[in-house]
């Protein structure tokens, strides 16, 4: 073999493939790409996650009218007996025969109440509905033998949600014990909110328990996923305090006789919640809101000039 041969050879057999730096930029040059794609994939995510989102709500939205048309007015946001001023029905009850959840809704004993763990309805109570669940809002179950939680709360206005109230302490929708007709929304239903979002904290938080009255509102005194802490009965958030990063809360007071309670929207979709109008609409409000304009947007007859939301 020749000279010249065996030097092409040699040089044939040392570069056999890759080189280490040919390798390493290969490597780089895929990092690059993950890295500019991984947020696409997780944006486009969180796109389906909310469309899901708006779509749950109006399907309550349709429920809401539906019942109006069949009941001739809203539900109340929750019943309160008079005898014993024991806890009853919340909102979401009154919806299940319009969102084809009759069946479960026949199982319900009226004749008793949804204030503590016992009776008739108890298993009734840990029912977790898909329509009333936002595909961001975390974890339905929360620690409670028999409450499981929802990704939306009914709006009950301006102010803390009292033990008792007087028709002039309910500015919201969602009243106690009587519900609102159309012709009473003097503010239009298209500049007033029915419906939001609140979050589902993982461990033991009250806050969007359906079943029960303390978890199931929302009002509008603060902008959606303020950083002001949402004012609970002790011990109902556990796993959250005054700083936490996503739903903050204290406790206020000591038992339902004094209940004194104050719950803001929030959610984790980015930048603000999602809300049904009284029409039927659904809108993404921004957190960055005017608290004017939020506010007025939780009255049903205050006569606010809405402005942009």
């Amino acid at each position: 073999m020749s000279r010249t041969s065996i030097e092409r050879t040699k040089r044939t057999w040392r570069n056999p493939g890759f080189t280490l730096v040919e390798l390493l930029v290969v490597i780089a040059i895929i990092g690059v790409l993950v890295g500019l794609l991984l947020p696409a994939v997780q944006s486009a995510r969180e796109a389906a996650r909310r469309m899901q989102c708006s779509n749950n709500l109006k399907q309550l939205g349709l429920a809401l009218h539906t019942y109006h048309d069949t009941l001739g007015s809203f539900p109340p946001g929750h019943t309160l007996s008079r005898v014993n001023l024991s806890d009853g029905f919340t909102w979401p009850i009154f919806l299940w025969p319009y969102i084809e959840q009759g069946a479960l809704y026949d199982q319900l004993n009226f004749s008793s109440n949804f204030g503590g763990c016992y009776g008739w309805n108890e298993p009734i109570m840990e029912t977790a509905l898909a329509a009333f669940q936002c595909p961001s809002g975390g974890e339905s179950e929360f620690g409670h033998p028999c409450r499981v939680r929802n990704s939306y709360v009914c709006n009950t206005g301006i102010g803390h949600l009292k033990k008792e109230l007087q028709p002039s302490q309910q500015p919201g929708v969602f009243m106690q014990n009587r519900g609102l007709k159309i012709r009473d929304i003097t503010d239009g239903t298209t500049n007033t909110i029915g419906i939001s979002e609140i979050i589902k904290l993982s461990g033991y938080d009250y806050r969007g328990a359906w079943s029960y009255t303390e978890g199931s509102h929302y009002q509008h005194d603060r902008t959606p996923n303020t950083r002001i802490p949402d004012e609970v009965r002790n011990g109902m958030c556990t796993t959250a305090d005054a700083n936490h990063p996503e739903a903050p809360c204290i406790g206020t007071y000591n038992n339902h006789a004094t209940r004194n309670i104050l719950l803001s929207a929030r959610s984790r979709h980015p930048g603000g919640v999602q809300v049904l109008l009284m029409d039927g609409a659904t809108r993404f409000i921004s957190e960055s809101v005017n608290l004017q304009t939020w506010q007025a947007l939780g009255t049903t007859a205050g006569y606010e000039v809405v402005g942009e939301f």
